[in-house]
């Protein structure tokens, strides 16, 4: 199955693609999301900085410049110019390795190819499947039913508002919206 940054090419819907994966690596254990008082921009820590894919890796080294290992701390500050420029530079680099890894045509503005079509159609089912478990969840919030961890990440690329999407707050212990909203910001 792809990953969020690949999905969001592939999607072409990158609008919330570094939110999804923020709250993937927080979900994940490679970062903690410190506690800040409302209104300050969320601080990342780095827990583990052994990722499992190339595109985790990638977005590390974003949020952390080459500092990205373990007590590494960066705020979520849009109004920092040079974790901007780190974020603009890795998005153009996740459509290069789309390219290069053969999900998008050669030469082409963002066409996929059949590998990539292929990607897309599992995608459109994680989406459905996806859109199934938020909406299970909502009609039976008052049973204390939650949005998995692991579905969460993509409810978000989906383009669910973070705040509506409902979390287990024993196992979730951020403010998912001002994570995304931060992390979205930088885009």
């Amino acid at each position: 199955m792809a990953d969020l940054l690949l999905a969001a090419v592939v999607l072409r819907r990158p609008e919330h693609a570094l939110a999804a994966q923020v709250l993937s690596l927080a979900l994940t254990g490679l970062v903690r999301v410190e506690p800040t008082t409302p209104g300050s921009s969320p601080v990342l820590v780095v827990l583990d900085a052994s990722p499992t894919s190339e595109r985790e890796h990638l977005v590390l080294s974003v949020l952390f410049g080459d500092a990205a290992s373990p007590g590494a701390r960066v705020a979520l500050d849009p109004a920092d110019g040079v974790l901007r420029g780190r974020v603009h530079d890795a998005s153009r680099r996740v459509v290069q390795g789309a390219r290069r890894d053969g999900y998008l045509e050669p030469g082409r503005a963002r066409r996929l190819t059949e590998k990539g079509e292929a990607v897309r159609a599992e995608l459109v089912a994680l989406e459905d499947a996806v859109e199934r478990e938020v909406a299970d969840a909502r009609a039976h919030d008052h049973a204390r039913q939650h949005v998995s961890s692991g579905a969460l990440p993509w409810a978000v690329l989906f383009g669910h508002e973070p705040g509506w999407v409902p979390v287990d707050r024993r196992s979730v212990r951020f403010d998912v919206a001002a994570v995304c909203a931060a992390a979205d910001a930088l885009r």
